[in-house]
């Protein structure tokens, strides 16, 4: 096992996770005035309205203490948003915890509040305790700073530190506070009061103030484009836009957005989009949307409700004789429960009802003008608005609707049942889209437009290319981390890059390691713990290597199976023997980097030794190999042999560069050895 193993010390990974420290302002003072066991009783209906928001968004309770928690997002699971997920967790508490607050005012006289502090960093997470008591944390800085963000937190407030704010600055509403000192840091830190969402949230992707033309996609978007001139013609249509993760869904929609506004303004356009964590909810993208449109809030009185519902169709220019069938319609979504808990109708009459009055609601609005419905990231969509979405589908036979949606190649997820619904059942008005990966010269063009650098090392721009393998989201974040980190800075003159700054010494966004880390939480842990050691040997292995250094080795072929079905391994040849690769290079970082370093060090090992008893013939064709896995075992000795053999096999063919390569980390491995210098 390569991930919580049963050796002593600390078992678990290294991680990008946000922490959230919330607790009790004043809680001893309170405590002294009252009973222990009162005071334990309100403390434990405390706990109930602090976790259930952190458990709604799915992260993980790590601790409660006798007056606050600790929580953190991002492991054991990680998702995509997690520090969108704390945020909004810590919003949620602030809000539910207000009736408990009257409550204990009115019964106890007692000024109870809580306050919240958050991070996000590097930590390592997982068990750490004794033979007889364990407990699953994190552990690192990251936890240190969140603490004392809580710590100078105001009463009622959420505080994060400036780490947190980059990664969510467009989507919430935050107070700048200016610079915090904190114990252990030679600078003082950031700090941000969280107050709300955003009512108009901006991007996440994208470099702030900069951006590329469209590239490569010029055959998609016509392909789009197609699609609205035959609804301008009165004719639905279906359109599906099937991608991974960052090839450009989301840039595609939002230029065809742009010709639909100067092109095709009579055109109805509607957005909606697919939230992670709200994909167990019925209904949840239909009530988003409705809510969103009309204005609703989440406490609305059933009348309230109603009242909006009707306004915004009035202020939508509907004939009165229409409006009653849709607020009806609205009414039903924003209300929707899970189906067994509504008493008053059977579960199949409930989901009928709602399925007619939403189909009726859609046909008549709006009224014999083209509409474009648009549903992104629609694999995190439920199964109950997938089912309803498929339903809606026949409007296209009856009205100028255009159905567009895009998800990610994700088979088991419930948006892959629409495609196969439109393609059987509406090839007439289906269109699929699938994009791939841009080619070399694509994806160097749009280096290009984004780094307008004219001497940009040719050894940075091989390093974009080569991480990012054509994904347009990958060389955007890898730019941004360019600029982050000073590699890249603005001028009078325009963007330079920093002489000094070498290639090797480049950390890589962990944006991306997140997007990755929650594809391969996903798996069993013992389909991970493969991958992650697969990642060890490098980007492309040998079966014999991996099945010789695994734990697993009677589960090996299951678990290649497993990883070549998420897409994660593929096949790079069966001869002269078989081979597999990891389909991204950023993938194989991703499973590494979670690797403890003490057991990085141990497989490294393994593996340089297992290459030197399965290849003994090869040893100099392998050295480059063998020294890379020694050095990163810290066996210096080992290091240095390889490194000069492989500079010898470099320098008896005249690769000078590599062989001087070579010789360089020799030295340096002789000198770790305390060798002399002259080796």
């Amino acid at each position: 096992m390569v991930g919580r193993e049963s050796t002593t010390g600390m078992k678990g990974e290294r991680r990008t996770v946000t922490v959230l420290f919330c607790d009790v302002v004043s809680s001893s003072a309170m405590a002294e005035r009252m009973d222990p066991e009162e005071w334990a009783e309100i403390m434990n209906s405390a706990f109930q309205h602090l976790t259930a928001p952190v458990n709604r968004y799915e992260g993980t309770v790590a601790r409660l203490m006798g007056d606050g928690m600790l929580a953190f997002f991002g492991a054991p699971v990680a998702h995509e948003d997690d520090p969108q997920r704390a945020i909004l967790a810590a919003l949620d508490i602030i809000n539910s915890i207000q009736p408990f607050r009257e409550e204990l005012r009115r019964k106890h006289g007692l000024d109870f509040n809580v306050r919240v502090g958050i991070n996000t960093g590097p930590v390592v997470v997982g068990d750490v305790g004794s033979t007889v008591v364990t407990e699953y944390t994190a552990m690192g800085d990251a936890v240190n700073l969140a603490a004392r963000m809580e710590q100078t937190a105001q009463p009622g407030t959420i505080q994060i530190a400036g780490d947190t704010q980059k990664l969510i600055a467009p989507l919430f509403d935050l107070e700048p506070l200016g610079e915090i000192q904190v114990k252990g840091k030679r600078e003082p830190v950031p700090a941000y009061r969280a107050l709300g969402v955003k009512a108009q949230p901006g991007r996440l992707r994208g470099i702030h103030g900069g951006s590329a033309p469209l590239t490569g996609r010029d055959t998609e978007f016509a392909q789009l484009k197609a699609g609205l001139d035959e609804l301008r013609r009165g004719r639905g249509q279906i359109v599906c836009l099937i991608g991974e993760a960052g090839l450009g869904k989301s840039r595609l929609l939002e230029e065809l957005r742009q010709v639909w506004q100067n092109e095709y303004s009579q055109q109805v356009w509607v957005m909606s989009h697919g939230v992670a964590y709200e994909s167990s909810r019925p209904y949840s993208l239909f009530q988003q949307r409705t809510r969103e449109f009309f204005g609703i809030e989440l406490d609305d009185s059933a009348e309230a409700i109603h009242q909006k519902v009707t306004a915004g169709m009035r202020a939508q220019g509907m004939p009165e004789e229409q409006i009653a069938a849709c607020t009806v319609a609205a009414e039903r979504i924003v209300a929707a429960k899970v189906l067994h808990d509504a008493p008053d109708f059977p579960a199949e009459g409930l989901k009928r009802e709602i399925w007619d009055q939403v189909y009726e609601a859609w046909r008549r609005f709006p009224a014999n003008t083209p509409a474009i419905m648009v549903f992104d990231d629609l694999h995190w969509a439920d199964a109950a608005s997938t089912e309803l979405l498929i339903h809606l589908m026949q409007l296209t036979e009856e009205v100028p609707l255009l159905f567009l949606f895009a998800f990610r190649p994700e088979r088991q997820s419930p948006a892959w049942q629409i495609k196969l619904k439109a393609e059987t059942d509406y090839p007439h008005r289906y269109t699929e889209i699938v994009l791939k990966p841009l080619g070399a010269q694509q994806t160097d063009a749009l280096v290009s437009g984004l780094l307008q650098i004219a001497d940009l090392p040719q050894e940075l721009r091989q390093l974009i290319l080569r991480k990012a393998e054509g994904n347009p989201y990958f060389v955007e974040e890898i730019v941004r981390t360019l600029i982050e980190q000073g590699v890249v800075y603005q001028t009078d003159d325009g963007l330079r890059w920093k002489a000094s700054t070498r290639v090797e010494d480049i950390t890589l966004p962990g944006s991306l390691q997140t997007l990755l880390m929650a594809r391969i939480d996903r798996l069993d842990q013992e389909t991970r713990s493969t991958l992650q050691l697969a990642s060890v040997i490098g980007r492309s292995f040998y079966y014999r290597i991996l099945k010789a250094v695994s734990d697993s080795a009677v589960a090996l072929d299951r678990h290649l199976v497993a990883l070549q079905r998420v897409e994660l391994l593929r096949e790079a040849g069966r001869l002269p023997e078989m081979e597999y690769i990891f389909k991204h290079e950023l993938a194989r970082d991703a499973a590494y980097n979670t690797i403890l370093n003490r057991r990085r060090r141990e497989f490294h090992r393994r593996v340089g030794e297992v290459i030197e008893l399965l290849f003994p013939d090869k040893l100099e064709e392998n050295a480059h190999r063998l020294a890379q896995h020694f050095e990163a075992a810290g066996d210096h000795e080992r290091a240095l042999r390889y490194y000069v053999m492989a500079g010898d096999a470099a320098a008896a063919i005249y690769a000078n560069v590599e062989g001087a390569s070579h010789y360089a980390h020799a030295l340096n491995a002789a000198k770790a050895q305390g060798a002399p210098s002259d080796v």
